[in-house]
């Protein structure tokens, strides 16, 4: 039925539109709400408010949840299909396809007046007469009656599906680029011809020795270039730079790491941009590292210089044998090697009589092999004239005359006998030292089944390779299941997922793991394990795999729960929306109500609340938007702003951000303004990220090209690959699409079926997302071949199906080239056996120690956990205010052991560093770790002297944990109500004094002294406080584990120094710590 315009029943439809049409033509006296005079005035201000704004917003009302919606959110229906009926319907008759999901969510509103809301939600909707994927970003409010009842769910909602898509899009667009570019291995800059600015990507500017986020002038840049090649490389930036040239960039140069001085021979590329004033206004381009490559022609040249000089200096005999003349030619080193002296003109049976007689069947042997393959290679004992025996090597290569037929050996032989003698010596020294091995796994595993603690171990794939005896216990299982995988079965169902993720990601990013989960005991028993675990390293520094532990938590954790199930239930959230909101009143644009949504686009706290607009936002002053605001406020028209940009002060910064937002005037029940509600939506992201996917697609094709890469793609679906005229032209095809046939026709054998095989096991979704093969091409018009690197990655459709297979190409034929002419030589290394069996043998005294000190120390805390559990137990129902005392305790001894565990792995890591020194300012280690400890200064008001100290050759880590250790304890170990005073100063080292110590006199040594004036200890503990784990004081007077200065005397060790106390007890202590400046003689610092 038609409603009156000037009905005052209908005074808060004004302005809204369509929408408002179709509430006022609906029979609301038949209909279940009733006549609209009688409709609460919450309920007829809410629709004031929804069907006046701009922002797509929805209502449902009542016990059967009766709808009502504005203009902006009609699109939300498409062009057919629900609207106009679903105004003033059920929600369950209008939206019977995701009644399932949103019905629970209005309920949840409607009962606990908590409010929900999802971002980018992908939610189907029917519309347009099909379902349709749409993302939402949307909340759901409680709406109250006259009487502060909740009867009804407010939705403020937006469509978000271009927003996404856009996302997506320009996320796989920056993939790609980024996939090319790393493919490639290039680095990548750019330079600002205004500014002169230049900046690169994290490979570029690791070449040039910069930080990851610095950005600097291109003069600081090029102090990186070489400095014979620096005043080139300036022009030829220059030249680019001018209009004439062309832009283009092509130089070869050499970069020198400002820090390791490794030089570097790169090949750029690059072009200059000019805008219409033919001025440059950007310079970008690629780098690429050719040192191996012109290593390699260097290397090739040399080689085939050496090789005339390789026979010489091998000590190699060289003869021919012509079998149609029976006749034998050798040089005079040939016959020395198997006569002992030159003999010239002897016959072959001449030679065989030097043959030891036991050997003679080895020739033989050898000649008939030769005979059948090509080649024969023997090595007997040949008897000199003087008697004496040596064992010399014989090999040769047969050569075939026009008939086919063998017609002479022509080879080399070498006197092999200290070779012979070391091979016999290295297999008795590799005996004795794989029985020294064995004692050793036999020492670790006796220390770790001791530990009361379940210990494991895993390789760099993450698999378990190690349980000691507590875990198998534990279990119940056999060893070898246990190490087959069924470790896995002791997890329960419900945790095994969570377990498995922490430890997948763990492994992924080398960090940490702790995770917290149930499993089954031998018992049957389901009972809570904590298992923790860190990454460790081989010697040579590689990452080798985990090693952690897992112990029973079920106690703890039961208390835990207990106590925590006893507290009072927190209250409920505050209401929230996924868009800023907030209500000015009065023409002064006061702040009623704002949420932290709001606030936050702002850049300000709560205290903006309650002020006038200006006031608050003062950098609003002279941008459109107090206008706007007192425009509305005035004709009480709505105001829409579509990515609006404003200059808003967030984080002490002013920047512009862009917002998507509507000004509703809203009227009291006389119909009069009375205040301005604002929504709005932070766009900022989407309009930025629509400019950078424009600008994504110009980078990735001019990185495309600058590369010279070609680029190409398979369709799954047809079988066709789709190329770029670069890739075309390697081919010879005649159009840039073709038949996956026609394309592999043009690889070479046996390239061929390997490329197929790989293509289809890429296209089936079953083996890796990336394609990466190197193969042959043969062009079918020129018959030119080229080697091509191939890269790719697997493209998914919605359907999570395979859609394409999309990559680049490279042409690699030079680099191959060069690699198949380089031959490497492989250098025979001898170790010095007697030096390494000393070695472990102090490594197996030091294991001993560490482990019998390392399990009573891990026994400890277990101890104290065991006990305060047990008294924990025993007082849960007597005496429920220890409770909490007891728990703190458990948890106090948790942190002890995982301390201690920590730092044993700690301690571990020192033996297995390899001596890689290098120079190390120690003013810059001691000024990083007085920053570290500035609060604990600055609490104890501590004095700190520092003197000079010098630049030494060293391990870095290892000089920030040796100072780091040693400032601690001084800032630990201080005197109640005394100030304390701590130094660092560098002392003299006379000759001698390094001949006291034992000292290389042709090195330059070091002594530095670092002092303090704490409680100091009596001088008979001197050495013992090098001990691992040895302490002279109790966790009750200071904390620690024993370990710190340990790894003090450890690292000195590593260094070829020495570390040494001396104290007073009440006084202080001072530790000297004396090292090598350089730790070889005329080293380079």
């Amino acid at each position: 039925m038609s409603q009156d315009l000037a009905n005052p029943d209908y005074y808060f439809l004004q302005n809204g539109g369509e929408s408002a049409e179709l509430i006022r033509n609906i029979d609301w006296k038949s209909h279940s709400l009733g006549a609209a005079e009688n409709w609460p005035e919450n309920l007829k201000n809410t629709i004031a408010t929804i069907v006046s704004s701009k922002f797509p917003m929805f209502l449902w009302w009542g016990e059967d949840l009766i709808q009502f919606y504005n203009d902006a959110y009609r699109p939300s229906f498409g062009s057919q299909g629900k609207h106009p009926k679903a105004m003033g319907q059920k929600g369950a008759d209008c939206w019977p396809e995701i009644w399932d999901f949103i019905f629970p969510l209005i309920s949840r509103v409607l009962t606990t007046g908590e409010s929900v809301w999802y971002d980018d939600l992908l939610l189907p909707i029917l519309r347009n007469g099909r379902m349709e994927d749409v993302y939402w970003t949307f909340s759901y409010s409680p709406i109250r009656d006259d009487d502060r009842q909740i009867k009804g769910v407010l939705v403020v909602c937006n469509e978000t599906t271009d927003k996404v898509n856009s996302g997506i899009q320009l996320k796989q667009n920056r993939d790609e680029l980024e996939f090319a570019i790393n493919a490639a291995e290039f680095g990548t800059y750019d330079l600002d011809p205004r500014t002169n600015r230049f900046s690169a990507n994290a490979r570029l500017k690791e070449w040039f020795g910069l930080k990851k986020n610095e950005e600097i002038k291109l003069g600081s840049a090029l102090q990186a270039v070489a400095e014979k090649d620096r005043q080139r490389v300036s022009d030829s930036i220059n030249t680019a730079l001018q209009y004439d040239s062309g832009g283009r960039y092509d130089i070869e140069y050499t970069i020198i790491h400002p820090k390791t001085r490794q030089p570097r021979i790169v090949h750029a590329l690059g072009k200059a941009w000019f805008d219409s004033n033919k001025e440059a206004y950007r310079f970008n381009g690629t780098v690429q590292d050719v040192t191996q490559q012109k290593k390699a022609a260097e290397e090739l040249h040399k080689s085939r210089q050496l090789t005339d000089l390789t026979i010489q200096s091998m000590g190699l005999g060289l003869f021919s044998v012509d079998y149609g003349a029976n006749t034998l030619e050798y040089s005079p080193e040939f016959s020395r090697i198997l006569c002992g002296s030159f003999k010239p003109g002897l016959s072959r049976k001449e030679f065989l009589k030097y043959v030891h007689p036991d050997d003679l069947h080895l020739r033989g042997t050898a000649i008939e092999s030769g005979m059948e393959n090509g080649t024969f290679y023997y090595a007997p004992r040949v008897v000199w004239d003087d008697g004496s025996v040596h064992r010399i090597a014989v090999s040769a290569a047969r050569i075939i005359n026009s008939e086919g037929k063998t017609a002479a050996f022509s080879g080399t032989v070498a006197d092999i006998t200290e070779k012979e003698n070391s091979r016999l010596a290295l297999q008795q020294a590799e005996s004795r030292l794989e029985k020294t091995k064995r004692e050793a796994d036999r020492h670790f595993k006796n220390v770790t089944d001791s530990s009361p603690t379940g210990l494991w171990l895993s390789n760099a794939e993450g698999m378990i390779t190690y349980f000691n005896k507590t875990l198998i216990d534990f279990t119940g299982l056999p060893y070898e299941e246990l190490l087959a995988g069924r470790w896995n079965w002791v997890i329960a169902e419900e945790h095994y997922r969570q377990t498995k993720e922490a430890y997948v990601n763990a492994l992924a990013e080398k960090t940490h793991f702790d995770v917290l989960f149930k499993a089954r005991k031998n018992t049957g028993e389901l009972v809570w394990c904590r298992a923790a675990g860190d990454p460790f390293y081989d010697i040579d520094g590689q990452y080798a795999g985990y090693a952690g532990f897992c112990m029973d938590m079920d106690e703890i954790i039961s208390t835990r729960q207990a106590v925590i199930e006893s507290q009072h239930k927190v209250t409920s959230m505050i209401e929230q929306s996924p868009v800023g909101i907030c209500l000015f009143t009065g023409a002064d644009m006061k702040i009623e109500i704002a949420n932290d949504i709001m606030i936050g686009y702002w850049g300000k706290d709560r205290s903006a609340v309650g002020l006038p607009m200006e006031e608050a936002v003062p950098e609003l002053k002279g941008q459109p938007f107090m206008d706007i605001l007192q425009q509305v406020y005035r004709t009480g028209e709505t105001y829409y702003g579509h990515a609006m940009p404003a200059d808003l002060k967030v984080n002490g910064r002013v920047s512009t951000y862009y917002f998507e937002f509507t000004y509703t005037p809203i009227r009291d029940s006389k119909g009069e303004i009375y205040g301005i509600m604002d929504i709005a939506v932070d766009v900022t992201d989407q309009v930025i990220a629509t400019k950078k996917l424009e600008e994504a697609r110009m980078a990735l094709s001019g990185a495309v090209e600058l590369a010279e890469l070609a680029t190409w793609t398979l369709d799954a679906q047809n079988k066709t690959i789709t190329c770029s005229e670069r890739f075309r032209q390697w081919l010879g095809l005649e159009n840039h699409t073709a038949e996956r046939e026609e394309f592999l026709e043009r690889i070479s054998e046996p390239y061929r079926h390997k490329v197929a095989q790989a293509l289809e096991q890429a296209l089936s979704g079953s083996a890796e997302h990336f394609y990466d093969y190197e193969f042959e091409i043969a062009n079918k018009t020129t018959g030119q071949h080229r080697i091509i690197h191939a890269n790719a990655q697997v493209q998914f459709g919605k359907d999570r199906l395979v859609s394409s297979l999309s990559g680049t190409a490279q042409d690699v034929t030079k680099e191959r080239e060069l690699q198949r002419e380089l031959a490497f030589k492989v250098k025979e290394q001898t170790a010095e056996l007697s030096s390494k069996n000393a070695e472990l043998e102090a490594n197996n005294r030091e294991l001993s120690q560490f482990a019998y000190i390392a399990s009573h120390d891990l026994q400890e805390p277990i101890r104290k956990i065991s006990v305060f559990t047990d008294m924990l137990r025993s007082n849960l129902d007597k005496n429920p205010e220890k409770v909490q005392f007891y728990i703190d305790k458990i948890l106090s001894s948790s942190r002890r052991m995982e301390n201690l565990i920590k730092d044993v792995l700690q301690f571990s890591k020192l033996a297995n560093i390899a001596q890689q020194f290098e120079p190390v300012d120690l003013n810059d280690v001691v000024a990083d770790i007085l920053i570290d400890f500035d609060l604990i200064i600055e609490q104890k008001n501590a004095v700190m002297q520092i003197g000079q100290l010098p630049i030494v050759e060293a391990i870095p880590l290892q000089m920030s944990q040796l100072f780091g250790n040693l400032l601690s304890n001084a800032l630990k170990y201080t005197k109640p109500d005394t100030i304390p005073r701590i130094s660092i100063k560098t002392l003299p080292m006379p000759e001698s004094e390094k001949r006291l110590h034992a000292l290389n006199l042709e090195l330059k040594y070091i002594k530095i002294e670092v002092r303090d004036n704490g409680i100091g200890f009596s001088q008979q503990h001197a050495e013992q406080i090098f001990n691992i784990f040895q302490r002279l004081h109790g966790n009750d007077q200071f904390s620690g584990t024993g370990i710190g200065l340990a790894m003090c005397r450890k690292i000195m060790q590593n260094h070829n120094g020495e570390i040494t106390a001396a104290s007073q007890e009440g006084v202080g202590t001072a530790f000297t710590v004396i090292m090598p400046i350089q730790h070889e003689k005329n080293g380079i610092m």
